[in-house]
């Protein structure tokens, strides 16, 4: 209960229990969508393999389309479902910055993962690089929030800057990047460390919980 300056009467406490929930399920989605764009990253990259030529190894009797789209849209609507629910813990009042981001985030998540859904096949990444100025705005943006120090912008602004690195490699010829299997190296820096590493987020927010009993 709470006394008022003025009275001195007792006011209820506003319970955090559905803050807390909300939070917990934001933490459950990211921790989902993480394992699974990590896991069905590493099933796809062995059904197409590491060139840019696809070797169409199937795996359970399905082939590279299907485990494309598989990698792409679960995921990372899983991922957007995470941030939305997260949405008053990302973004402060009055965060311009840092609201941007998180809209081009939402955008260059949810657009490529129902284009991919509708195609049956994982498309071009023309958003990768708005996604990844999104997740960067948002961490720069978040510079002031309390509830984002430590690992938690970190975290966004090492998944931003390793989609940005990926875009970087659009400008290598293909012949050259096939030399050095670059087709899988793109899936690690896309799919693979940022799906871990938003695994790690979501699994933090419950080891916080449990850490405050």
């Amino acid at each position: 209960m709470e006394h008022t300056p003025e009275s001195g009467k007792k006011l209820p406490e506003l319970s955090s229990a559905p803050v807390n929930r909300t939070i917990r399920w934001g933490g459950v989605a990211l921790l989902l969508g993480g394992f699974l764009m990590a896991a069905f990253w590493i099933i796809f990259t062995n059904v197409h393999g590491p060139t840019s030529f696809n070797e169409d190894s199937p795996f359970l009797g399905k082939g590279m389309f299907f485990w494309g789209v598989m990698t792409s849209t679960p995921p990372s609507l899983l991922v957007a479902l995470g941030l939305i629910l997260l949405y008053p813990q990302l973004v402060l009042p009055g965060a311009r910055l840092a609201r941007s981001g998180f809209n081009l985030t939402l955008i260059g998540l949810i657009v490529p993962a129902i284009s991919d859904l509708v195609l049956g096949a994982m498309g071009p990444p023309l958003l990768l690089p708005l996604l990844g100025i999104g997740l960067i705005l948002l961490g720069v943006g978040s510079r002031n929030n309390p509830w984002m120090q430590g690992g938690r912008r970190t975290i966004v602004l090492l998944i931003g800057s390793l989609l940005l690195l990926a875009t970087a490699s659009f400008f290598i010829p293909q012949e050259v990047s096939d030399s050095f299997s670059g087709y899988r190296i793109f899936g690690i820096l896309v799919y693979f460390l940022p799906g871990l590493n938003w695994a790690w987020f979501g699994a933090s927010l419950w080891r916080d919980k449990w850490m405050e009993g």
